[in-house]
This record gives structure tokens, sequence and C-alpha cells, in this order.
């Protein structure tokens, strides 16, 4: 750390100790000095948390790394001193010009080093550099009429598919990324239009397709909703891309090169022994995390789910090697893997994690992460000490529900089969919180279902609280199921694909009334976010897991699903 972030501290030291060792009886010269050596750790450590944690300092504002220490040393510093000190007026008036004098010093040097990390972020930006070949404008929709579970940029990721889909194109291209994470759509000049777009985004990505077309530029869509809804797609652009691009991607190049692009190219599972890293220097530097991928499909095939369906049902795996070189060129301290399920199925899938988790270690990474995996992964108390070891902070796990008839009927084979108590207490045993995600809405779904699921939740160790409205997304069995039975409520496509956020109700219920649903789990909602719940939590992972900034980051992510509850709230109000 730079001696300048401590020239506060350092000239304050010099004024008042000198004075205070000279002039102080001597019980108090003793009470002084346990002030001073008190005040000088909490402002290392201060200075320190601040540089550690830059990201979030800087990307989201959070006042979290400073403030922590601030308060660790205000409130027994005020306790300790309102019991200890004489009560004499010339006493407290002097201790109370000491604090003041010291917390702005504090605060000085805060604002020195928060300062200073903005001007080296901002040096550091990446310059591309000028080409003169055709213009790819590459470009990542947001569902700009409902927020859904995009309400916080915060937690937003960075398009990995779009920086796959730029690295695989020649290198004469000038390519650019067009992100409404952070900035709304403007027009830019463009050869060639590339857009992906999740169900929710999809009008919008189509509204972005019409401007391009309108001006004979071509347009290309891939990604999930392009994948199932093909034939739509269709209608608002010039190709489709189905499935994962790296196979078809080239040929897709050389169309456009030759000016004869087919209307459909299919995409086969890709050989993840030969995956190419994405252009993360086209990524907006306001994400907080970065993302790698280490693996694709999923053999469990849940009814709601299509991940299965887009990366198919066998499980490919990375090279351990190839993903510990990706994270070394990665530079942001703050990680998410994306994968599905990063602990994989079977034992080998295991000790992959295991070797990978050693490797971050080993090699001195330094990462924060958090990522998605199945039940199973609080069963292997070797994989969770070295992800433990390696920066692990959360893991998210799709619960879904506590009860078997609802679990029987999503395909939560391995849910049944697990539980979950042992696995929460085992993976907060490893100082890693668990954001448990909850659907609601099931055929099995009652009011008083509702009210056990979310006294279930309130009542064990879960971490984080994810609560969603289970939603028929195109291409799962789910959809076809409510759409063979003329159960969805919504079908003024696409207009009405902006609904299929998981935040609203978008079919018939099947045990109670709809509009009671939405009553109850406004009122389940309220109770699973409220300030005093999300006070309750912070306590009860600081206590199991025993890891401060563990701690912090569940409660963090607490208030980012709080947001998004109050955001859907909301929207219903408006409607």
């Amino acid at each position: 750390m730079k001696i300048k972030y401590f020239i506060p501290l350092i000239i304050f030291l010099l004024i008042t100790v000198p004075g205070t060792m000279i002039s102080m009886p001597f019980n108090i010269k003793i009470q002084m000095l346990m002030f001073f050596f008190f005040y000088v750790m909490i402002t290392i450590i201060g200075i320190k948390e601040t540089v550690t944690n830059k990201e979030p300092v800087i990307k989201i504002g959070s006042r979290t790394p400073y403030l922590t220490p601030f308060i660790c040393f205000s409130v027994p510093t005020l306790i300790t001193t309102a019991v200890m000190i004489p009560r004499e007026t010339e006493m407290i008036l002097m201790f109370s010009l000491f604090f003041t004098v010291s917390i702005v010093a504090y605060f000085t040097g805060i604002f020195l080093t928060v300062r200073n990390l903005r001007n080296e972020f901002s040096n550091g930006d990446i310059k591309s550099e000028r080409k003169t070949g055709p213009r790819l404008l590459l470009i990542n929709p947001v569902n700009n009429e409902r927020t859904g579970l995009t309400v916080n940029t915060s937690s937003a990721f960075p398009p990995l598919g779009l920086g796959i889909i730029a690295a695989l194109t020649p290198a004469d291209f000038q390519i650019e990324i067009i992100d409404e994470n952070f900035d709304e759509f403007q027009f830019k000049e463009a050869d060639l239009v590339g857009i992906t777009a999740f169900t929710s985004s999809a009008p919008r990505a189509y509204e972005i397709a019409a401007v391009y077309r309108g001006k004979n530029i071509p347009v290309i869509m891939g990604g999930i909703h392009a994948t199932m809804c093909t034939e739509e797609a269709l209608k608002y652009v010039d190709a489709v891309v189905t499935g994962e691009a790296e196979s078809v991607w080239p040929k897709v190049i050389k169309d456009f090169s030759k000016g004869s692009l087919e209307s459909i190219y299919h995409g086969t599972p890709a050989d993840l022994t030969e995956y190419i890293l994405p252009r993360r220097d086209l990524f907006s530097n306001r994400y907080l995390f970065s993302t790698i991928q280490t693996s694709r499909g999923c053999p469990m095939d849940c009814y709601f789910c299509s991940v299965s369906a887009f990366n198919g049902r066998k499980y490919r795996q990375r090279p351990v090697d190839d993903i510990l070189f990706e994270l070394e060129t990665i530079k942001n301290r703050y990680m998410f893997f994306i994968d599905d399920n990063i602990l994989g199925y079977g034992p080998g899938s295991e000790q992959r994690a295991i070797d990978l988790f050693k490797g971050m270690v080993d090699r001195k990474l330094n990462k924060v992460w958090f990522c998605q995996a199945s039940i199973n992964f609080g069963c292997n108390r070797e994989v969770l000490k070295w992800a433990g070891k390696s920066g692990c902070k959360m893991v998210f796990l799709g619960l879904e529900s506590a009860d078997p008839e609802e679990l029987e009927t999503m395909d939560k084979k391995l849910n049944l089969k697990t539980e979950y108590d042992t696995a929460f207490k085992n993976i907060n045993d490893a100082g890693i919180a668990v954001l448990g995600a909850f659907i609601y809405g099931s055929d099995f779904e009652t009011a008083e279902s509702m009210r056990r699921k979310t006294d279930y939740i309130l009542s064990h160790s879960i971490d984080v609280i994810q609560s969603t409205i289970l939603t028929p997304l195109p291409g799962t069995r789910l959809y076809k199921q409510y759409a063979d039975e003329n159960r969805i409520l919504y079908r003024s496509y696409p207009e009405d694909w902006t609904r299929f956020d998981m935040g609203d109700l978008t079919y018939k219920m099947k045990r109670m009334n709809n509009d009671e649903f939405c009553m109850r789990i406004k009122e389940n909602k309220s109770r699973l976010y409220s300030r005093f719940n999300l006070l309750k939590t912070f306590l009860k992972t600081l206590m199991h897991t025993r890891k401060m900034e563990t701690a912090l980051w569940a409660l963090s992510s607490n208030k980012n699903y709080r947001n998004v509850a109050m955001a859907e709230q909301s929207q219903k109000n408006s409607i």
C-alpha cells in the first residue's frame, strides 16, 4: 500500500500524541495510548480493505470495505470511553476533539485512497487497436419494460457468448459491443449486426433488429430464445444461429463475406478441449464480476429448465489447466463461474473440481468467487475445503422446494436423495454461504404450501434467498405441457415475452385462484425480504460461517433480491 494513503494518519499522530503524552495524567495516558493503537490498526485495516475490494468500491460505490472498520472502531471506543473517562468537562471536551479529528483523518485517508484507485482504474482502460475491416456490432439487449432479476446492475454479468463470437471473428473485423445493461441503445454504423437475447428481452432485440434491417444492414440472432423460437425470430432478423455457435460462426462469416447468408445455422455442442477465450476487452469495465465457463450440458433435464435443450444432456468439461490459464488472464478479483453445475456428476467430476480449486490455491490467484451447483456440492467435504480455500464465498443451489411431492414433479431426483440440512451445514463449515433458490407456483401449490415453504426458508440455514415464480419458458417440457392444456395466459408474442422474467404469473394455476396466488406471493416475499429478516440472516450467516466477508456477501445479495421483489411489486401496482 502506498504511503500517501496514510499521510492524514501520520499528521494526526504527530500533532496529538506528543501533547497527550506530556500533559495527561498517567491513567489517562494509558487510555489514550490504547485509543491511538486501536485507531492505527483500524485505519490500516480500512485502507487495506478498500484497496483489496477496489472493484465494488469503484464500480458500484460500495462503502462496506471502509465503513465496517469505522463502525468497529467507533462503537467500542465510545462505549469504553463513556465508562472510563472522568466525568469532567475538560476531559469530555478533549476526548470529543480527539475523536472528531481522528474520524476526519480516517475518512480523509479513505478519500485519498479511493481517488487514487479511480485514477488507476481510468488510466487502465484497454484501448482497441484501430482496424479497417468490416464493422461487426454485437448487441446485448435488456428488457426495458419489466425488471425481474435484472434490476440490479451490480449483479449483472458480461455477455460471455458475445465475447466468444468476437473471438471467433477474423482479426481484421472492427468489433464493438453495445450492452444495454449500462448504456441505452443508440444507432451505430455497422456492416453486420449480431444480437443475443433471453426470452424476456427478445422483443427488445427485435426492436433493435428492425432499426438495422430498415437500413439494409444484415442482422443475425443467436442465444437461447432464438434457438427455442427459431421461426419466430426469423420474422425479425435475417439469419438465426441455434445452439452453440462455435461450430458454425466461421461459416456465418464466410457466407456474410460472399453476400449469401443462409436463414438458419445449426450449431452443435462444442468440443471444450478446444475452447476459445472470449474477448473480455470488449466488455464494459463497469461489471463488478468477471465470468468464466468450465463446463456445458446437463443430464438432469428438469421440467422447467431449457439448459439441456440448448446445451444437450451430455456433461462436457474443460481441462483444468486450460481453466487455470484463463483465470490468470483475468485481472478482476471477483468471479462468477457460470456453469449450471460446477461440481458435475460422479466421482471423476468431483475430483476435477478439487483439482481446479487446489490449482487456484497453488497458483495464488487470489480470486473471490461464487458458482452454481447441485445440492451434492454440500456432500463432499474435500470439495468444500478447497472451494473455501480458493475464495468461494457463495454457492447457488436450485433447491426449488422442500416438499418431496413438488420435487418429484420437477424431476429434482438428486434433491430427493440429499439431506438439505446436512449439506447446508457442510457448506457453512467451509466458510461458504448458501444461496437457496426456491420456486413458487407449481401445480401442487396452495396457500398453505406457500406458507410452509416460506417458514422452511426462514427457519433453516438459507443465507441468501432467491424466490421466483415458476415460469414456462419456451423449449421446456413445462411450456409444452401448459400450452397443450391451454393454460398459458399471455400468448400475444413476441410482445408478451417480456412477462416471462420469473417475476410474473404467466399461466392459470391448478389448485389456487390466480388472484389469491398473487396476493399470497406478495405476503410471502414481504416476510422473506423484511429488513429484520435480512439482519437476522446476516448474523446467522456470520455465526455459521465465522467469516465476515462471506456474511457481507450474503447481506449484499439479499439486498439485491429485496430490490427485485420491490421492483416486481411496483410493476404490478402500475399495471
